[in-house]
């Protein structure tokens, strides 16, 4: 399962030397420390599922990136097969697995040409004066839950209650606090209790050491069969527009590339749109894809997907700069981030609107 969280992005000498350290010798290639990205090259052979003969061609021929991504998981299938779909254009894809650098740092240090991560690194970054702009999204809605204890009906009754958290500046704690004020309570009426990653607080709850937890809906597809004594009292993907995540690059490189920021943005369609097309192919392919999953819970999640439009293929519902300046301004009125640095060219729909418009995604 993948964490989400929101690492400070300090733009000057000393945090690109850090950042570049981070990726090992040799950029993302390189094998680096413990913890550090590691590049997946692959094999050459693309998924079955990605067929050739699905949807417009954009020629790639000659293109190279290094594209980031966080752990596999059911719920960034999409983000690989729009991997594979480039490379079936004839990109060349260097795909890095990031578990502690984020993927603006990576970026920044200039090791990465596509970041596909939380929509917050991408408001961070902005924030702090990395020039970045989202053009897509591989998971429109924030796929967390406010989970708790079914004596707990609704977020209000979350007043001198104890809420899981994988840290301050865990998305989930920005979550859970945003859950807090809109039911009229101030971040300081609820306990805050430091646990640890989505799968940690999942399993706080299933042991009742805590009241609440602000998980993954996958996670709470797992912990739902072992448990009656818990349930849902908010699903973020219907109780706020935040975006999920976002396929980002740096703002001058899409600029020149526009062909590539094109093939993104009509991978990203129709990753979106096989993935609403077939639930059993979408099992299948995140057990080609993820280790020891369980089929039962990946068919939950897709039909959550279904019921909650995670993959929409309209281009105005892929991304919104509406939905993205409303994460910027609860980000700001939780403290993760300071001023009001300007989103106008921080979302960017053309190239999905142009992919759209060639018939990608139908």
């Amino acid at each position: 399962m993948r964490a989400r969280r929101r690492m400070p992005i300090l733009i000057s000498t000393l945090s690109l030397v850090s950042a570049i350290a981070a990726c090992g010798p040799g950029g993302p290639a390189g094998a680096g420390p413990p913890g550090a990205p590691q590049a997946d090259e692959g094999d050459g052979k693309i998924d079955p599922a990605v067929r050739a003969d699905k949807g417009p061609r954009i020629d790639l021929k000659n293109v190279s990136l290094t594209a980031t991504i966080s752990e596999p998981e059911a719920l960034n299938m999409g983000t690989i097969f729009a991997f594979d779909k480039l490379r079936q254009w004839g990109a060349k894809v260097n795909e890095v697995t990031l578990t502690t650098t984020s993927g603006i740092q990576t970026m920044i240090a200039g090791r990465s040409d596509l970041g596909s991560h939380g929509a917050d690194e991408v408001v961070l970054g902005r924030s702090q004066g990395a020039k970045v702009t989202a053009i897509g999204s591989g998971l429109t809605k924030q796929a967390y839950v406010l989970v708790t204890k079914d004596s707990i009906k609704n977020v209000a009754g979350l007043k001198g209650r104890t809420i899981a958290m994988s840290g301050p500046s865990g998305f989930d704690t920005l979550l859970s606090k945003y859950a807090l004020r809109q039911a009229g309570l101030k971040n300081t009426d609820a306990k805050l209790a430091q646990i640890g990653g989505s799968p940690d607080r999942s399993a706080a709850l299933l042991s009742g050491s805590v009241d609440a937890a602000t998980i993954f809906s996958s996670d709470w597809e797992n912990l739902k069969p072992k448990t009656e004594d818990l349930h849902v009292i908010e699903d973020f993907s219907r109780t706020t527009n935040f975006p999920g995540d976002a396929y980002f690059m740096n703002t001058d490189h899409i600029q020149k590339n526009p062909k590539l920021a094109l093939g993104i943005a009509c991978a990203n369609l129709e990753a979106n749109a096989w993935i609403n097309s077939s639930q059993q192919e979408f099992v299948e392919f995140t057990q080609r894809h993820v280790e020891a999953v369980d089929p039962e819970s990946v068919k939950a999640i897709w039909q959550n997907s279904q019921e909650s439009d995670y993959f929409p293929t309209s281009p105005g519902e892929v991304l919104s700069p509406t939905g993205m300046s409303a994460l910027q301004k609860a980000m700001r009125d939780s403290g993760d981030i300071s001023g009001n640095a300007s989103m106008a060219d921080a979302v960017d729909t053309s190239h999905l609107k142009e992919a759209s418009a060639m018939g990608c995604g139908k």
